[in-house]
């Protein structure tokens, strides 16, 4: 190593044992640099875990689409629930009655798909209230649809 010894005087003309050295010692953070390098190479390996899995081979066909029209459940700021579909029209159901109405336009198929749509005065908990019955009912296939407002 080697270091850099002034003439021993300073700028006030006094007599000092060395000058100042304004240089920064750059090899403490060095030596850190090399211990942090180390480490991480020597733990990069390990945090790769690998899973086995038993994944089918790819497919060709992209998967059918759903033949079956979504059913649509429809609540209204007055209280009023519409269970139905476009093409097979809607029947109006109670609180007490929307199972049976789901039911009937499912024909009991719990793996079709429910759109839940409401009014924009109904409050939040009514909402929470119909997706939570037609979770009950066993349908889990379900989402809520929003309309766009064009201007």
């Amino acid at each position: 190593m080697a270091g850099t010894v002034g003439t021993g005087e300073s700028s006030t003309g006094g007599k000092k044992r060395f000058a100042d050295n304004a240089e920064i010692n750059v090899t403490p953070f060095v030596d850190i640099m090399l211990v942090l390098l180390i480490i991480f190479m020597v733990s990069a390996p390990l945090a790769t875990i690998s899973i086995p899995m038993d994944l089918p081979p790819p497919s060709e066909e992209p998967p059918p689409p759903d033949l079956l029209e979504p059913i649509f459940v429809s609540l209204q700021d007055t209280g009023v629930i519409n269970v139905g579909t476009p093409k097979t029209g809607e029947i109006q159901a109670t609180w007490a009655t929307l199972g049976d109405a789901i039911k009937q336009k499912t024909n009991g198929d719990t793996t079709r798909k429910i759109f839940v749509r409401a009014d924009q005065k109904v409050i939040y908990a009514d909402v929470m209230r119909l997706l939570d019955a037609i979770d009950h009912d066993g349908y889990k296939n379900k989402a809520l649809v929003a309309e766009d407002v064009v201007d």
